[in-house]
């Protein structure tokens, strides 16, 4: 991806308005929905891809600390840097997890949100147990859903009208539509696999609930974006 230092172009792309916008504000909605509701403890945050520290804007109240992490695509932390100046809030650059090695102590909250999909597949499980080193409570993820019928149809809109769709072989097409990513080349969001992910989360936390936004009575299936919430159940041991 292209290292754009003003970010201008992401948060054009995604939060400049219309449907793209609603899609892309849903996934703070939801998280934000089910934290008031069960009243989760935020005085302590840890964020993975938190590119320009957006998520803050959606707490009633900045936590005590927060701790952001972001590989700079496209100029965000560079944006974060420039427009939170409070103390307890840092950002800092991470591109593999040893560039977290420096944390100490334990956050009460964790979030990543719209970035695993592009870490490196061999990269996902050590950044889950980075983050579950430095975690005694929640972790909540989002990630688009890339399969079945879902899929087939946002890739024939981005076909149709954008020009940042992924390639995909008549072949792969088949594949993801019939939820058989494993035989999908991975690139990005190409053959991501949500229920993969949670296989993953499953080593390091214990799952509480997987659920599809914006709208949340349809079946995961037909939802453009998952939430997966999770718990701390133990610490693991660096």
């Amino acid at each position: 991806m292209k290292n754009i230092s003003d970010g201008v172009g992401y948060n054009e792309r995604l939060f400049s308005g219309g449907f793209r916008k609603y899609l892309h504000l849903a996934r703070f909605r939801w998280v934000m929905k089910y934290i008031d509701k069960h009243n989760i403890n935020t005085n302590s945050v840890i964020e993975l891809g938190c590119y320009d520290g957006k998520l803050l804007d959606h707490f009633s109240a900045y936590p005590n600390k927060y701790v952001g992490f972001d590989a700079n695509w496209e100029g965000g932390l560079d944006i974060a840097f420039g427009k939170y100046k409070n103390k307890n809030i840092s950002f800092h650059k991470a591109e593999t997890p040893k560039d977290m090695d420096f944390l100490d102590g334990l956050f009460e909250c964790g979030f990543c949100m719209e970035t695993l999909e592009h870490i490196p597949p061999e990269l996902v499980a050590p950044y889950l147990k980075k983050l579950s080193q430095h975690l005694k409570g929640y972790f909540f993820i989002t990630v688009p859903n890339e399969k079945g019928i879902l899929f087939l149809i946002k890739y024939i809109i981005k076909s149709l009208f954008s020009n940042d769709v992924q390639k995909y072989s008549l072949k792969e097409i088949y594949f993801a539509t019939t939820g058989q990513l494993s035989k999908v080349v991975r690139c990005d969001h190409k053959g991501f696999d949500y229920m993969v992910l949670s296989e993953q989360l499953e080593k390091y936390f214990e799952i509480v609930e997987i659920s599809g936004h914006p709208i949340n009575f349809l079946p995961m299936s037909l939802c453009f974006g998952i939430g997966i919430v999770c718990k701390t159940k133990k610490l693991v041991k660096k």
